[in-house]
């Protein structure tokens, strides 16, 4: 006679393999995603004030 509860426990651990793929996926996308959208914001922020001659384009050495 076989066991119910060891088929059902294999299925109840490769359903949270799934699920737990599924969170590090849909993480991944969104860290790539606000990381391309922040970069992006900070490009423009550097850009308007280099037009505006608040800073310079390039980073300035420190002065000693």
């Amino acid at each position: 006679m076989r066991n119910p509860k060891t088929k059902q426990g294999g299925q109840s651990l490769v359903e949270y393999g799934l699920v737990l793929a599924l969170i590090g996926i849909t993480a991944i996308l969104v860290v790539k995603a606000v990381g391309t959208r922040t970069s992006s914001t900070f490009n423009n922020i550097q850009s308007t004030m280099a037009a505006q001659g608040i800073a310079t384009s390039t980073p300035m050495s420190a002065s000693s």
